[in-house]
């Protein structure tokens, strides 16, 4: 029997990483393990099997502290880039006309062309395209309106050059049939990995960033999620100052992520917490430094108004860290009863979960366990044996 050929836009992965790449690098990961004809896009140019094991090697092997640099500076870029008229489009134009001669030689040859990033190029083979959310038409409010414009226009082409299309979770699939009829013939779920990386870390272990933040292991709160309206930060805030003043002393809460736009109010309503030392707002952190303070927090509190998968929901339960989340779409699917529920909209509902868990140390402990039990079932050699299985089709 041949080997399977696949070739995959890398384009996405660029230092420091984001969720979607983050989930094109652990599937690449899990393509170069296995006995495959593999070839990649990247930046114009066409990479080989090596070339691909040479770029993962770099993004692993760069400094942290560069990375941080480097994103700062790609964040700056990027707004700048955003506010052009037609750039989303023009910058797709441009890398399509470059490359669609040898895109036609690569479908020659029997490849079928994997997009894990929502928009394919014109390729005249067989091609699997991922489509990680609708957000941009359920809530077009959380994007800039050039990326709402962009994917609306792109999406139906989307959907017609793709001869598979995956998606991150049956909410989303729902969404995309409703929304989308012609994708119904061609569309499945494919969940998501964690990291194996994403893990219990003793408190030894976690000192260097809990000591630069001025944390006491399991004894903070957390929340990682870029500081935007989509997901709810502005809500915990305000569910957390309903907590007891003696519990917010001991148990600050910490916001990890991306400043993100559209936050003013959440810095404003942040304030006093700032003063009183019982908040965090740490800003981008390394991976190794996002790992260990996963494992270090007493609770995870993600109530986000929409996501496609949630990933963060999972590295945290991976972690041994007990979860609250939106009981709805992606994060209650994702979560299963493996975490306490609530309804995001609910400040109440929030804050009598946060001390509900903070009060009671054995159940806290025990859904700290049922995560674990539950991420373990969420594996990237799935995700990707499920890919391969779709390309040889």
């Amino acid at each position: 029997m041949s080997k399977p050929k696949l070739l995959i836009n890398l384009n996405i992965l660029r230092p420091p990483l984001t969720g979607i790449g983050h989930y094109t690098l652990n599937i690449v990961r899990e393509l170069l393990a296995r006995e495959i004809d593999l070839m990649g896009i990247y930046q114009g140019a066409f990479l080989t099997r090596n070339d691909i094991q040479a770029l993962i090697s770099r993004l692993q092997t760069s400094v942290e502290d560069a990375r941080v640099s480097q994103h700062k500076f790609r964040k700056k870029m990027i707004t700048l880039i955003r506010a052009i008229p037609g750039a989303y489009w023009l910058k797709f134009f441009l890398q399509s006309q470059k490359i669609k001669n040898r895109l036609k030689m690569l479908a020659n040859e029997g490849y079928v062309y994997f997009e894990p990033c929502f928009v394919p190029f014109a390729y005249p083979g067989k091609t699997i395209t991922t489509i990680h959310d609708l957000s941009f038409i359920i809530h077009p409010e959380f994007h800039p309106k050039t990326r709402v414009d962009y994917l609306k226009n792109q999406m139906v082409k989307a959907i017609e050059y793709s001869d598979k299309l995956l998606v991150d979770s049956k909410s989303v699939l729902d969404e995309l049939h409703q929304y989308y009829s012609q994708s119904k013939n061609k569309s499945s779920v494919l969940y998501l990995g964690v990291n194996q990386d994403f893990k219990p870390y003793h408190a030894a272990e976690s000192q260097a960033i809990l000591a630069t933040l001025k944390l006491r292991y399991k004894s903070f709160l957390l929340s990682v999620a870029t500081l935007e309206p989509r997901k709810n930060l502005l809500r915990l805030v305000e569910a957390y100052t309903q907590l007891p003043e003696n519990i917010r002393n001991d148990f600050p809460l910490v916001l990890v992520g991306d400043s993100g736009w559209k936050n003013t109010a959440l810095f404003e309503k942040t304030a006093e917490l700032f003063k009183k030392k019982q908040i965090r707002i740490t800003g981008y952190l390394s991976d190794d430094a996002l790992k260990k303070i996963y494992s270090a927090a007493k609770l995870f509190v993600y109530p986000s108004l929409y996501e496609g998968f949630g990933s963060p929901i999972i590295e945290a339960m991976a972690s041994g860290t007990a979860v609250i989340t939106s009981n709805y779409g992606a994060m209650a699917e994702v979560a299963g009863e493996s975490a306490l529920l609530v309804d995001p909209y609910s400040i109440e509902d929030l804050t009598a979960a946060m001390l509900a868990l903070l009060s009671n140390d054995g159940v806290c402990s025990k859904l700290g366990e049922k995560g674990m039990q539950r991420a373990a079932q969420f594996r990237w050699q799935e995700t990707v044996e499920q890919l391969i299985n779709e390309a040889m089709r």
